[in-house]
């Protein structure tokens, strides 16, 4: 069991209130036409969210789906019972590991051979758990299609706090069988990347391989997304880094084996549970309920990045004026931290203004301006705005925001990192192909 800190001494909110209680629109599938530079959310209220993840292998004969659905209803009743206890309220979001319900057994054959459907006991046992606990339950299975269609999709079911069916995240990128060319033993890809509209804010899903490719990435960033699950039988933790920074939302991953964490927008993980020696063989759990495997954790979606100055202190500065009004995790190692505030009538946007300081996205636009004026090549990267966008929420009290999109010009010379992202080397002698200027450079090494 683990259970990260809470966002801040006073970040419990106040007496009789429950941020829950909150008329919960329903989950909805969002589009816009062009990409959107992400908006900042630090000029709305304090938003808790308290999310609840785990660490748990699935290999091996099935046990019978009544036994497997009491396996993963009895990790929801251990998430809510801690989240209850250190944080004197309930989860607001559950998350469940990749093919939870369905596993992968050996050998594990055409895949709707052990593919299940969401009407009947599986339908019936998340809507009833939902209910209970009153919050969002994302369900992993391999994914009976109704008929006609006869086939079936590595899915995750999202189930709202009144037991509904929120909404079906299929996932995109299948894995390809090395040796049949198969797409997963049969299944079929999704064709969407929605972004569902939840009564804490707006949630995207992406499932294990998707991770490898950025398209579902860029799209949920695209629609909003402020909190992606990441189910996978995989436990990478590198490549998340980069896709909670770009796409600026928290990742709470959710897997089989070695760790399940929770990224924030920095790309810090916030808290992390680990796969211990006295666990064993992750291939040999079988249909065991794993001790210290689950992971609670609070934070804010109301939040701002603030990157080092003199007068920050490392945010020692806020602490002396607000107290414990104000929360955050300062990063030396990075010079930034991501703030917020843990006062309902307060943002956090408010208490900076107050204190003349600036976000990191604010001093990056003002840099860009300035390298524009001087003729700097970057600054060419957002000097041709094509559609302005206004966005109205009543969700969060009918606030407008208005978005500025661009065309993005080719990027500055390439960099050479290694395959995980490290960097190779410092300078790079090459010899560049006589391409066009739209297309990338070739570089022989």
């Amino acid at each position: 069991m683990k259970v990260g800190p809470k966002d801040g001494a006073a970040s419990r909110p106040p007496l009789g209130h429950d941020h829950r209680a909150r008329a919960d629109s329903e989950a909805s599938h969002e589009r816009t036409p062009e990409y959107e530079d992400r908006k900042s959310t630090s000029d709305q209220l304090p938003r808790k969210v308290i999310v609840g993840t785990v660490m748990q292998p699935f290999w091996g004969m099935h046990p019978g789906l009544e036994n497997r659905l009491r396996l993963l209803t009895d990790i929801v009743d251990r998430l809510q019972a801690q989240s209850q206890k250190h944080y004197g309220r309930g989860l607001d979001l559950t998350v469940l590991p990749e093919m939870a319900v369905t596993g992968e057994g050996a050998p594990v054959g055409n895949v709707m051979e052990w593919s299940y459907p969401l009407e009947g006991p599986v339908k019936e046992t998340f809507a009833r758990k939902a209910l209970q606990h009153h919050c969002y339950i994302v369900v992993p299975l391999y994914l009976l299609e109704e008929k006609p269609t006869m086939s079936s999709s590595n899915a995750a079911v999202l189930f709202g706090r009144k037991g509904e069916i929120a909404g079906i995240y299929r996932k995109v990128q299948l894995v390809v069988d090395s040796q049949t060319d198969a797409l997963e033993h049969g299944a079929i890809p999704g064709k969407e990347v929605p972004v569902f509209s939840c009564g804490f804010g707006k949630l995207g899903i992406q499932i294990c391989y998707d991770m490898d490719f950025a398209y579902g990435w860029r799209e949920l960033a695209r629609k909003g997304a402020e909190i992606v699950a990441w189910l996978t039988q995989s436990p990478e933790t590198t490549r998340p880094v980069p896709r909670a920074i770009e796409g600026s939302y928290y990742i709470i991953s959710s897997t089989w084996r070695h760790n399940a964490s929770i990224f924030e927008p920095t790309g810090k993980v916030v808290s992390q549970v680990r796969w211990q020696q006295s666990m064993g063989d992750p291939s040999g759990i079988g249909n065991r309920l794993l001790e210290n495997n689950t992971l609670v954790q609070e934070f804010d979606l109301s939040y701002a990045i603030v990157p080092w100055s003199a007068t920050l202190k490392n945010g020692e500065l806020l602490t002396r004026t607000f107290g414990d009004k104000v929360g955050y995790r300062y990063y030396e190692d990075e010079d930034r931290g991501v703030f917020w505030s843990n006062d309902p009538q307060m943002t956090i946007r408010q208490m900076l203004r107050s204190l003349s300081l600036k976000e990191e996205r604010e001093e990056l636009e003002h840099a860009r301006e300035r390298y524009h004026e001087a003729g700097v090549p970057e600054s060419r990267e957002r000097e041709n705005p094509i559609e302005a966008h206004e966005d109205e929420s009543s969700q969060y009290g009918g606030q407008r925001r208005r978005t500025t999109l661009y065309n993005l010009t080719p990027p500055p010379p390439p960099v050479l990192l290694g395959p995980f992202g490290q960097s190779v080397c410092k300078t790079v002698v090459s010899e560049f192909s006589p391409i066009h200027d739209s297309e990338p450079a070739l570089i022989r090494l």
